[in-house]
Order: C-alpha cells, then structure tokens, then sequence
C-alpha cells in the first residue's frame, strides 16, 4: 500500500510576519483543511500546541507556542466566511479556537460527518478514509508524542501535515459523491450544531448530567449538582483535569453522604485529597446552599413516557424500517435515528423527534409516518430490501 506524497521539508512559521502573509493567500482559496494538535491530559484547557492549515497549493505547521507569535490573522481567516474550514472530527479542534479566539470558525464541514452520510460505517475514523478512499496507510508512530516539547522533529511535523494534505483529497471525494447522490445540503444541516458556541460551553450547572449517578431522586439530584458545579469551577481555576479535582464515583459518594466538613469528606471511601482542607470549604457551602433550596428548585430527569403494551413490537417494526432505510440510502442508521426517536414515536408523539426533521425526514421519518398511520406496508423484497405497498 502506498504512502502519502508528504512534504520532505515541512513548513513552520514561528513568525506573526509570516503567518499573516500566509493566511492573506489563503483568503482566496474556496475551502482550506484544518487540524491540531494538542495537549489535554494534565489540564482543564487544551493546550494547543500545532495548528496545521493546507490551501489548494501550499501547507504549512503553525506554532502557536513560538514566543510573541500574533495568531491574530489565523482566527480571521478562521472566521472568515468565504472560505470554507474542512476538518475531520472536528469537535475538540473547533473548541479550542472557540475558547481561544472567542469566536466558532465558520463555514465549517466535518468529513467524519460526510463519511458516515456517504456509508463509510458509524465510526468513519480518518486512518479509514485514508485507506479506503485514498488507498495509503497512516503511520501512526508521532500519534501520542509530546507535542509541548520543542524542538518537534521531521517526523513529528510530516506526521501532522500529512493529516491535511490528505484531507484535500478526502474531502475532494467525499464532496463529488455528496453532489452526485444531491445530498450536499444534508452536511449542511449536520454542521448547524457544531456552529452553536453552546455546544462548547459547559454550563458549570449542568455538569452533573455528564456523571453516572447511583440514584435520581430530586434532593440527591441537588446534592450531585452542587458537587459537580464545585469540581468543576475548581477545575478551571486550577486548569486541571476534573478528575484530578475528584473522580466521579467520589462525587457520587459526595452526593449521597452529604459532608459537613473535611473529616467527613475524608471517610468517604475512594476520597484523596488534592488540595489542602481550606480548598474544601467551598464544597461544603455548596452542598449545604443546595439543600436547604426550596424543593421546587432541585433538579429533576424527566421520566420516559410509559411504553404501553404492544409498542415494544412497533418498535421494533421501526426499528426493521430504519435500518431498511440506511441501507437503501447508504446511510449509518444512528446519524438517522435513536432509539428515543424510535420510542417517541411508537407512543405516538410526534414533537421534537429529530428523525422527524431535514433530510432524516426524506429518507426515513415520512415513511415511519405513512407505516404507523396504517396507509403503507412494508414486503421483504430478496433483490432490493424492503418495499412499500399502498394500503
């Protein structure tokens, strides 16, 4: 298998000279591709170490870490929205320049998306593409290097420049298959969520519901909220891990047993001190504020509409027609639908189902409609699937 045509000498600019006159040529191109890399495992925030950017005829490694480097007229091309960002996976590298720049690059478009669209499989991963559309292999060794340390090597750079050189050729192919079957406006529609800034910023009151939680009544609700809300603010301030502030089993205990003070936090089984006694206090004042809140006030799960009898089967009748479907349309059946969706409407409801909506709707949802309204049937077809028979 062949190897990716990779640059022998591998741009860096170091320069805020230089990486300006590289993103003024670059505000001609129609679409550039974009990739990180970064540094996270001993951080709240990402640390961004490597920004690497190919146009149709040049590419180069910006060095965010380069001392009295202006990244200035990076986040304005970024932002600017003639010019379309391709990344693959996009969603941590968009959070970075989002908290970096303040601002969510736009317009964006995220081949793992636009794999999954096109029938490359749930995960669409970027080796996957590399070999089954470019027909190369990906030479995984600088995956996991530091790329905190300088100087970075030959290897390490022609490692991550190979990540956009051959993303132009991915979403060349991606982009010609999308337009041949007219579902180019599907990516469009996908890419709204990742434009949201909400999506990138963690409300400190709703990181309980990121946690596996040992029991979901309102007042131990309360207790895990105000305990999640304190790890992470503590986490951010310290700009560490959550889990170096308290791991998530201990925060659960934290939430059932309710301390009062240090010596109580200390019994909790699994509990180790990250910081001294007097950074605790805080979280005591938090649980103690939480609990004396009016009942109405503490949060709840809203409980799942009660499946009546039978719908188990029409849910699995939905379920046969979903993955009919994705099939027909070379599709990953879970970018369609979930199984809520399923559920939802299989009682009936017919609200703020996404399978309901856009292109989901085209391939899917109408005919979801017309089978459990009793104006359609479905026939096992041996050469095409399944087909539909007015009723």
């Amino acid at each position: 298998m062949k190897q990716a045509q990779t640059m022998s000498l591998p741009t860096v600019i170091t320069e805020s000279a230089a990486l300006a006159a590289f993103c003024a040529r670059l505000e001609s191109e129609a679409f550039i591709t974009v990739d990180t890399e970064f540094m996270r495992e001993k951080t709240y925030f990402p640390q961004l170490c490597l920004v690497q950017i190919a146009g149709s005829n040049e590419a180069a490694a910006i060095d965010p870490l380069a001392s009295d480097l202006d990244l200035t007229p990076l986040y304005t091309l970024l932002a600017n929205e003639h010019v379309l960002k391709v990344f693959h996976a996009c969603r941590q590298d968009i959070e970075i320049f989002y908290h970096h720049a303040g601002k969510v690059p736009s317009p964006i478009y995220d081949t793992q998306i636009a794999a999954m669209v096109c029938g490359y499989g749930e995960s669409a991963g970027y080796e996957s593409l590399v070999n089954k559309i470019l027909h190369r292999s990906v030479d995984k060794s600088s995956r996991f290097t530091d790329w905190s340390k300088r100087p970075l090597t030959e290897k390490q750079l022609t490692y991550a420049m190979d990540d956009v050189l051959h993303l132009r050729e991915i979403y060349a192919a991606l982009q010609k298959r999308l337009t041949e079957t007219g579902r180019a406006h599907w990516i469009n529609e996908e890419m709204q969520p990742l434009l949201d800034p909400k999506t990138y910023d963690m409300d400190p009151n709703d990181a309980w519901r990121k946690i596996r939680l040992r029991q979901n009544s309102p007042r131990y609700l309360a207790m895990a909220q105000a305990a999640a809300r304190w790890r992470e603010l503590t986490a951010r301030e310290r700009n560490v891990p959550r889990g170096r502030v308290m791991k998530d089993e201990t925060l659960a205990e934290v939430a059932h047993t309710k301390p009062e003070d240090f010596v109580g936090l200390q019994a909790i089984r699994g509990f180790y001190p990250t910081m001294s006694a007097t950074h605790y206090e805080s979280l005591f004042a938090m649980l103690k504020e939480a609990e004396t809140l009016p009942s109405s006030e503490w949060p709840r799960i809203p409980a799942k509409p009660a499946m009546p009898e039978g719908s188990e089967a029409i849910v699995d009748l939905l379920r046969l027609l979903l993955k009919a479907c994705a099939a027909k349309h070379h599709v990953v059946p879970r970018l369609i639908a979930d199984k809520d969706d399923l559920e939802l409407l299989a009682i009936g409801t017919r609200e703020n189902i996404h399978a309901l909506t856009g292109w989901r709707y085209e391939i899917f949802g109408e005919h979801a409609l017309r089978l459990l309204s009793g104006n359609v049937a479905i026939k096992a077809d041996g050469k095409n699937g399944i087909t539909f028979i007015d009723l």
